[in-house]
């Protein structure tokens, strides 16, 4: 008897209108949710990983790359004295087309968080916008490589007086990670403190500041828009608490508090329906549902589960379950949405980090020891069907699917896969 797969077309998690060209545009994929719509993935899964169809050494960093209009964007730390450079390659043959240079001495006190910058590239329509690790924001012309316009968070918003534990109260301890959102003609960045505010909108055009909400200590996590209880909203995580912002007008709707080691709130926000699921720092996986009565939003936890505790990868919504990594176990664990109440659990990776990709009743999952599993699910059960070893060594950066593509970034180089 076949099994019941899951037929995503019914739900999609965050965007009303799913983007079905191949492309990967920014982090998670083109709706911004770990899903690979357009993705061509093969009939059978050979045993071994083809050879790289190109590669591309591009310096140090968990940034993924981005995809859009047969382009590929990316970012690194290239040399050992303090610059980054952003990039973009020929999606065919991984030609380099420009790149772009800039001085960012900034270094993680923590040296297991890596040198290089952490946010994935936000590509919309002619311009691409990256986020380096010091807070340096770049806007660029993608016809011409050249810069339009750029805030450097560190002097402009960022240059206070340090706090009683020694470090900087709004700056990311470990450097800026959140991917850049745009909406409409505003790129949304969490850039955190009093001046720019934890949730900051930008001009697409010219960069200027147009709003900025709460004064918290921003987020590693990257911010959706989505409507849980019935009003559109962006859905933040702050330093110290998940935050929904009214999107007319930045007002703050709701609030749940979570108190994180240092302030690293890591796992992005994740909605389903009317609920927004919470988790990180090795905690019970738990659920909120928004319930509007005018114009206000009311929470209530209405289930938690202890089999899932994440750290640092984000899960994935797929139809009415979820997917997320068990980071004590480095196991996945699939929870019915509904009631919280687990479905299955795969066997152990052996690795404290994944990130996956799903795309039909297919997930892909790159650790970080440079392997990617391949596997089939459905709602009560996982299959392994291949394992690749994709780079010599994996990064925290996120997998990307593009078509028949993948994007894996290694310690230094970027590789591009053709699946055929």
């Amino acid at each position: 008897m076949p099994r019941p797969f899951f037929t995503l077309f019914l739900t999609v998690a965050l965007a009303p209108t799913p983007v079905l060209r191949a492309e990967w545009p920014q982090w998670r994929g083109p709706n911004r949710d770990g899903h690979a719509p357009a993705a061509r993935l093969p009939a059978r899964w050979p045993d071994k990983a083809p050879a790289p169809t190109w590669r591309a050494k591009i310096g140090e960093g968990y940034a993924s790359a981005a995809v859009a209009g047969g382009k590929v964007f990316a970012i690194g730390r290239t040399d050992k004295d303090g610059t980054e450079t952003a990039y973009c390659f020929d999606l065919a043959n991984g030609k380099e087309l420009w790149h772009l240079t800039y001085d960012a001495p900034f270094r993680a006190p923590d040296p297991t968080a890596g040198r290089g910058p952490n946010a994935t590239p936000t590509v919309d329509k002619d311009r691409v916008y990256f986020f380096g690790l010091a807070g340096m924001l770049t806007c660029v012309d993608i016809a011409t490589g050249k810069a339009l316009w750029r805030h450097d968070c560190l002097k402009e918003y960022w240059n206070v007086p340090k706090n009683a534990a020694g470090d900087n109260p709004w700056f990311p301890p470990c450097g800026a990670s959140a991917s850049p959102l745009v909406d409409g003609t505003t790129v949304i960045v969490p850039v955190g403190g009093k001046t720019a505010g934890a949730v900051t909108g930008f001009d697409r055009t010219t960069g200027k500041l147009l709003w900025k909400a709460l004064d918290d200590r921003s987020s590693y996590a990257s911010p959706v828009i989505a409507s849980p209880g019935g009003m559109k909203q962006i859905v933040a995580f702050t330093g110290t608490r998940m935050v929904g912002l009214r999107h007319a007008d930045r007002e703050l709707l709701w609030e749940q508090p979570f108190k994180a080691h240092y302030e690293q709130t890591i796992i992005g926000p994740v909605v389903w329906k009317d609920r927004v699921i919470m988790g990180g720092e090795q905690r019970a996986t738990f659920a909120l549902a928004l319930t509007r009565d005018g114009t206000k939003v009311t929470t209530k936890q209405v289930w938690k589960n202890d089999d899932l505790k994440m750290y640092l990868t984000t899960p994935v919504i797929v139809g009415d379950h979820l997917i997320g990594y068990d980071y004590r176990a480095g196991k996945l664990v699939c929870l019915a949405l509904a009631t919280g109440e687990t479905a299955w659990t795969s066997p152990a990776f052996g690795n404290k980090h994944l990130s996956f990709v799903v795309s039909g009743n297919t997930l892909l999952a790159l650790a970080l020891d440079g392997h990617l599993t391949t596997a089939k699910f459905s709602t009560t059960d996982y299959e392994p069907l291949a394992k690749w070893k994709v780079s010599e060594k994996g990064t925290w950066a996120h997998l990307a699917v593009a078509g028949n593509r993948l994007l894996v970034k290694g310690p230094e180089e970027l590789l591009c896969y053709e699946l055929r």
